[in-house]
């Protein structure tokens, strides 16, 4: 008698674990309207520690590769086409000079352009 209780209540326990392991798996997962960055996750108005622009808008121009890939749109190979865009024609007068990379298009750059800002240079 004792044997029937024991291995339901085994596998009842063993089910309620999995359950639990597998909703907090789900529950930290990052939704699709949110970016990580720097390791924190942000929703609505992106927050970065490492912007230089004062409302927290990752700069194009001094960002690294992996800050630009903090970017929505932009993964490792249109990172490095930026910085290397960068690095051959100067700094980006604006965030639509992005357009001018290859790969990124009207779309990217709209979805981009509320995080993506250039500072203004020292005394302009």
């Amino acid at each position: 008698m004792q044997k029937k209780i024991v291995l339901p209540a085994l596998a009842l326990a063993t089910a309620l674990l999995l359950g639990f392991l597998i909703g907090y798996a789900v529950w930290e997962t990052v939704p699709s309207d949110s970016f990580v960055i720097g390791g924190r996750r942000e929703t609505g108005d992106l927050i970065s520690d490492y912007a230089d622009d004062s409302r927290g808008r990752i700069d194009i121009n001094t960002a690294s590769a992996t800050e630009l890939t903090d970017l929505p749109g932009i993964g490792p190979e249109l990172s490095r086409r930026i910085i290397e865009y960068r690095e051959q024609y100067g700094p980006f007068a604006e965030v639509d000079g992005l357009l001018n990379v290859k790969g990124i298009g009207e779309k990217v750059l709209e979805g981009l352009r509320p995080y993506a800002a250039v500072a203004e240079a020292p005394g302009g």
